[in-house]
């Protein structure tokens, strides 16, 4: 599940995850539970964020590894907002290919009022007008080729993210075909 932030990816793939009987599984998500876990690697995780510093992409595919091996997602899962650029594309193909990959698609204008009322609701500092352009801008520049990565291989379905989470989901449904 791609798109950019705050078209709601998060949110659909919740709810595809409840439908399909399959984990959603966020990459940001999964490193904080691998601190959490005290393991060996969640140390690792820890030490390379408290130095400010981004995991690899490798010590993230490992993370999603040890994820993959629980039983829930003997069936499938669904990445959310993962591969995020051409590196972790190239370390994850390597690992698994995708059967399908939903991209949302919400304009700019959107997710720049979605981001600035979340702010406004979540207190969050992170989401101003400047860092919210940012975003997108590298969202632009490193998601975007991935996305024709993935429509070339004939796998990428666009779904219009633009209105009520009802709506956007019948959208996915419909272009997954379930």
């Amino acid at each position: 599940m791609l798109g950019p932030q705050g078209s709601g990816k998060g949110t659909q793939a919740k709810i595809l995850s409840e439908r399909l009987g399959i984990p959603a599984l966020s990459m940001g998500e999964l490193l904080r539970d691998e601190v959490k876990s005290g393991s060996i690697l969640g140390n690792k995780i820890d030490d390379i964020i408290n130095l400010g510093e981004l995991v690899s992409d490798d010590t993230a595919l490992d993370v999603l590894k040890l994820r993959l091996q629980k039983e829930d997602a003997e069936n499938g899962y669904i990445l959310d907002g993962y591969p995020r650029n051409i590196a972790q594309y190239n370390t994850f193909r390597n690992f698994d290919v995708p059967t399908k990959v939903v991209v949302v698609t919400i304009p700019k204008e959107e997710t720049l009022g979605r981001l600035l009322k979340r702010a406004e609701i979540e207190c969050r500092m992170d989401d101003n007008k400047e860092t919210i352009m940012k975003r997108l801008d590298i969202y632009h520049n490193d998601t975007e080729p991935i996305i024709e990565k993935y429509k070339a291989l004939g796998i990428a379905l666009e779904v219009d993210g633009v209105g009520s989470i009802e709506e956007v989901t019948q959208r996915i449904v419909q272009a997954l075909s379930l």
